[in-house]
């Protein structure tokens, strides 16, 4: 206590108050504790658990063996479509033994063989010179290993033509093995309108067979398993404005749907398929309707001449008889026209030669009658100069992570109204509600942007790259229609050896895609 009391030593003062508040906050030590203890677990059990953090991602570069970057951004945004690299594994577990060593063959194990190096990987991995693709590819076109720009399109349409071809020669070597002829009728399953194959079987590798009459139907039903993911059906429909008479529907199929980029400073990825499916008018139609409507409408009145002549004539005499057999095949012709025109105004008409009425103006359009499983869109950029050279069209065209076709589709129900789409237009829906969502998924019309083609320069010059997505790996993740729109994937530029790591945003401002890939949801 006397220290307390000696006013001239400061620090003394110091230490002894130091001391005692150190001793107070001793005395109350276990209290505080306690305290902090109970806060700290009420903070525990109010926060949130923590997100795993997704594994590191790396992906492969792909060396450029002179002006080949065309096929590199091609091969990277296949390699990230899950159903596509399904398909070609498919197609080669189809080759038989006598066609390995084919050039589509070569063509399809070779492409096999890059999509697995372009798989996402745990860990940094080097690039790789895809140059025996280059060469099997060079034997089916020589403009390939040319060393001159060239085209991504191109490149993705001879794959896409390769791979169908793979198909239907399997389906050929059933045929030739005598299976087909004694069991099942042929039908190509790649090109065929009528009927859909699920896709969902595994494949098997039937070339082993110890006789060539050994194959089993599972191998003529693995032939037929193997639908294409690329192709899809569109509609075509040609409609007279002057008679109403609508052609019957003509179906084809696609494996990518070339859109018009307009000629606009920004537009979007809606206003190119609008244009796709726009109705044209074309001024000089020849309507086979009209046609066979000017023809009858003569072949009355040669009968009616016919008759009149036959009333003032002697009918022993031998031109009377001329006039009677004429005035018969003019009405079996009227018989065969009124039902043509009644039932199917495209039948054959043999002995008939029909009138050619003045052009008249009808309507076509296009539409998509059956949606792929891989929508693959072409944005046509080349603009026809008054010169005769060729420009490119710089248009930003703004994309959608999620795409819903419905309103490009048909419906099932065709309009007869030559100035009206195909099919009336969908019910509106609101993508952002569960129920709308089902309705679209049930229509088989939303899309999720999954890669792209992009291209940077002039028309006839410049550098073709891709980002692609990488779906993340989420065993505890269940799809449903509530959370169908969120997207935890990662994304990645690639430009040849070069990948790199960029947000979804920079991605759909990007504006100058060129070859896009949309996968059903």
């Amino acid at each position: 206590m006397s220290t307390l009391s000696f006013p001239g030593n400061p620090r003394s003062l110091f230490v002894v108050a130091s001391v005692g508040v150190a001793s107070l906050m001793a005395l109350g030590l276990l209290s505080l504790s306690a305290g902090s203890s109970n806060s700290s677990d009420k903070q525990r059990t109010k926060r949130k658990p923590s997100r795993r953090r997704k594994p590191k991602v790396y992906l492969r570069g792909l060396y450029n063996l002179g002006n080949t970057c065309f096929m590199n951004s091609t091969l990277q945004s296949l390699a990230s479509l899950d159903a596509f690299n399904a398909y070609v594994e498919r197609c080669i577990a189809l080759l038989p033994d006598s066609d390995r060593n084919s050039v589509d063959a070569a063509i399809a194990v070779q492409l096999k063989h890059v999509l697995d190096l372009l798989s996402p990987q745990l860990s940094r991995v080097a690039a790789y010179s895809p140059r025996s693709l280059i060469n099997s590819l060079s034997h089916k076109g020589r403009w390939i290993a040319s060393r001159n720009e060239q085209d991504a399109q191109e490149l993705f349409q001879m794959l896409s033509s390769t791979l169908q071809s793979v198909v239907r020669n399997a389906e050929t070597s059933l045929f030739d093995s005598g299976f087909l002829t004694q069991h099942l009728p042929i039908e190509n399953g790649i090109v065929s309108t009528s009927q859909q194959s699920d896709g969902n079987e595994p494949m098997k590798n039937d070339s082993q067979s110890s006789s060539p009459l050994a194959v089993s139907q599972s191998s003529f039903a693995s032939a037929r398993a193997v639908e294409n993911p690329l192709l899809g059906m569109a509609a075509s429909r040609t409609a007279c404005v002057r008679c109403g008479y609508i052609e019957a529907i003509r179906h084809s199929t696609f494996d990518n749907l070339s859109l018009t980029v307009p000629r606009a400073h920004t537009t979007s990825i809606e206003e190119c398929l609008a244009m796709y499916t726009v109705i044209d008018r074309l001024d000089d139609f020849k309507c086979r309707h009209c046609s066979i409507v000017a023809t009858l409408a003569r072949v009355k009145r040669d009968i009616a001449k016919c008759d009149s002549e036959l009333a003032v004539q002697d009918k022993a005499s031998k031109r009377t008889k001329r006039v009677a057999a004429t005035a018969a095949t003019l009405r079996e012709q009227q018989h065969v026209l009124d039902n043509a025109l009644a039932n199917n105004p495209e039948a054959d008409l043999p002995g008939i030669q029909l009138a050619s009425p003045p052009p008249s103006v009808s309507t076509r359009q296009t539409m998509i009658a059956r949606p792929p499983k891989i929508l693959v869109l072409h944005l046509s950029r080349s603009i026809y100069l008054p010169t005769g050279g060729t420009a490119k069209n710089p248009a930003c065209v703004q994309l959608q992570h999620f795409l819903d076709i419905s309103p490009f589709t048909t419906t099932g129900h065709i309009s007869t109204n030559a100035s009206a789409p195909i099919s009336g237009p969908a019910v509106p829906v609101n993508k952002y509600s569960a129920e709308s969502l089902a309705e679209i998924r049930r229509r088989n019309c939303l899309y999720r942007l999954s890669a792209m083609v992009f291209h940077s320069g002039a028309h006839d010059s410049g550098h073709f790259y891709a980002y692609r997505s990488v779906k993340a790996a989420n065993s505890d993740y269940v799809q449903t229609d509530v959370n169908i729109l969120t997207d935890s994937d990662q994304w990645f530029m690639v430009s040849d050896i070069r990948t790199v790591e960029v947000s979804l945003e920079s991605v759909l401002d990007a504006g100058n895609g060129y070859l896009l890939f949309y996968e059903r949801v």
